[in-house]
């Protein structure tokens, strides 16, 4: 079992606190459509909750899909490349099963991916998910992916990776990419690098994205988990994405010289 390591620092260790949470997150009336996945911010939930509610909350077929295949960075340094956890996980909302299954296919498929637990037991930036989850659709299963290797090598593997596994298990599932945007810069700087990211995410242009924010420094920690979505839509025929909402965290502290920035981006399913 892989226990809480951040309750009580990023989120409530109390099941009433967070539910009281997440009643105020979840009561925008909001577009909803069927998607492939999405990217949500993984901060404290003062500062980005807001916005991960919204990801979330704009999947029309959430409730429709039997697991949420998760892919984060990896902060703390520890463990291998790419890492799949195969435990279940617990919050104070509960534990989300782990579908098994399917991360050994994805294992099987890739180059790069080992089950290995060392590199989640301490990272924060798929446990931050896990309860807006648990919240909207508590019997979904979970797939964790902890990502070190973020390069394009490591990228396509993981996207390929989760392409065949789907296809060999006939699996159904959403894709969510964990990750927050520039860090520690005036918000107007934060805004400007951001946008331009997130054109090419709109354009579902992978490839773009990795080289511009390298070439650049764009200090968005979850680069490799989003482009190895980016892939993985590519590989679906998915068309684009569309961002939910970008902001920073000026907007709780007030202080706009030195912010954190997020975004909330949804990938629409192509329906025939």
């Amino acid at each position: 079992m892989r226990l809480p390591a951040v309750a009580g620092q990023f989120y409530p260790v109390s099941t009433r606190e967070l539910g009281k949470m997440f009643s105020s997150f979840f009561d925008r009336q909001i577009q909803k459509k069927k998607a492939y996945g999405i990217v949500s911010p993984h901060a404290g939930y003062a500062y980005s909750g807001r916005t991960a509610a919204l990801a979330f909350a704009s999947i029309k077929n959430l409730l429709s899909i039997d697991t949420v295949i998760f892919i984060g960075p990896n902060h703390t340094g520890k463990g291998e490349m790419v890492s799949i956890s195969l435990e279940d996980w617990q919050t104070p909302l509960g534990i989300s099963q782990n579908n098994r299954t399917l991360g050994q296919a994805i294992i099987n498929n890739s180059n790069f991916i080992s089950h290995d637990e060392e590199a989640h037991r301490w990272e924060h930036s798929i446990e931050v998910q896990l309860p807006f989850l648990q919240f909207l659709h508590p019997k979904a299963k979970i797939v964790p992916i902890c990502m070190l290797a973020q390069d394009i090598d490591a990228v396509r593997d993981v996207g390929e990776a989760i392409y065949e596994a789907e296809k060999e298990t006939n699996s159904n599932f959403i894709v969510v990419a964990s990750s927050d945007f520039s860090h520690f810069i005036p918000a107007e700087e934060a805004e400007k690098k951001d946008k331009k990211a997130i054109e090419f995410i709109e354009k579902l242009d992978y490839k773009g994205f990795q080289k511009y924010v390298e070439e650049n420094n764009i200090s968005i920690c979850g680069q490799g988990p989003i482009a190895s979505l980016m892939y993985y839509i590519e590989l679906k025929g998915g068309k684009k994405a569309e961002l939910l909402e970008y902001t920073n965290s000026g907007a709780t502290t007030g202080d706009y010289r030195s912010v954190v920035a997020y975004a909330s981006l949804l990938f629409p399913k192509v329906i025939p």
